[in-house]
């Protein structure tokens, strides 16, 4: 057997790998990230079993209780126990070659996918993979609707914060000498350093391009706004009109559409990263800039009359708070009632 069958086999029989892809968190997170930089030469194996699991997450992943996910362990470790004893047999006798045993585990993978799948959740991501093509152009989109964020790890253990309403694209297996996504939306990425593959977000306007460093991006998908903020390291955007801004922490650059130049400037962190902690903040921003922002934050649809105009910007923070006291806070600056049904909101004078 070779090494990678070999790691392959370490990983799916321990159990503590098996709890991380079923339900991963921040302590688990941690240790298996740990574990890469303390095994660089098994790290490879570990990435491409969690951008298979990444490329077919089941919907509700983190809704099961307790018992489901031991029902699931107990199934997982029966096969492999199964598996280990068979290929045992197989190498007493010495009738099967090393080519097959690989088989046997590659088919082991995909049985534990399938029962990590099919069998316990049933439903899937909408996303096609083609087998037949090289694993660095097989393609992953991750996506959010309005109301939704999304928290995942890329295959070089990149963690992408998604904003509601985004898209990110990216391989099932990073190239050893780039990294490159497709966003659209927004997006905050946290990246793991690796000087000999530079990581870059490609937008509709601007791509940004760093080694390892957090940032946010927003490629606003009507084409209006385009900016790059960063929370640490250093970052390289580069407008499709020709134009660079090489940005460090808490400097951020802004695409003017009309002209396309990069205008960089400071900013406060909470105002371009809160977001990604449940924190709502509005600067002087317009009734209608507010109430867009609103029905994208919490998924609903905001009606105002045709003949109601709102004079005042709004500024305003909200950590983590319903829609009802958003509004209640808001309405006491903007001057307006409001009737909340399910997902629909109504204002009203």
């Amino acid at each position: 057997m070779d090494f990678k069958s070999n790691v392959f086999r370490e990983l799916l029989e321990d159990e503590y790998f098996i709890q991380w892809l079923i339900s991963p968190d921040q302590a688990s997170d941690k240790y298996w990230q740990s574990w890469m930089v303390n095994n660089p030469d098994k790290a490879a194996v570990l990435r491409d079993i969690k951008a298979v699991v990444n490329a077919i997450e089941p919907k509700h992943i983190h809704r099961l209780r307790s018992g489901e996910k031991d029902d699931i362990l107990g199934h997982i470790k029966q096969y492999a126990d199964q598996k280990r004893r068979q290929e045992s047999a197989w190498d007493r006798i010495k009738t099967k070659p090393r080519r097959r045993t690989n088989a046997v585990l590659m088919a082991a993978c995909m049985v534990i996918l399938g029962i990590l799948t099919a069998n316990y959740f049933g439903v899937f991501d909408p996303i096609t993979i083609q087998e037949e093509q090289p694993a660095q152009e097989r393609m992953v989109v991750k996506q959010t609707t309005k109301g939704t964020k999304s928290s995942f790890y890329l295959p070089d253990g990149t963690l992408v914060k998604l904003n509601s309403s985004s898209s990110l694209e990216f391989p099932v297996v990073f190239s050893d000498t780039l990294r490159k996504v497709k966003l659209v939306g927004q997006a905050f990425f946290e990246v793991t350093r690796n000087e000999a593959a530079p990581f870059i977000v490609e937008a509709d306007q601007v791509d940004v391009q760093v080694l390892g460093t957090s940032f946010d991006v927003l490629s606003d998908p009507a084409g209006e706004c385009f900016e790059v903020a960063v929370a640490s390291g250093k970052v390289k955007v580069n407008s499709y009109t020709g134009n660079q801004e090489i940005l460090t922490k808490t400097q951020m650059t802004r695409l003017d559409v009309n002209s396309g130049e990069l205008i960089t400037s400071h900013f406060d962190p909470i105002f371009k990263f809160g977001w990604k902690d449940g924190i709502l903040v509005f600067e002087d921003e317009t009734f209608e800039e507010v109430f867009e922002r609103l029905e994208n934050w919490y998924g609903v649809t905001i009606t105002v009359p045709p003949n109601m105009a709102i004079g005042k910007s709004y500024t305003g923070k909200y950590d983590n708070q319903s829609l009802e006291n958003v509004l209640l806070g808001i309405s006491t600056v903007l001057d307006f009632q409001f009737r909340i049904d399910g997902k629909q909101v109504e204002i009203m004078r």
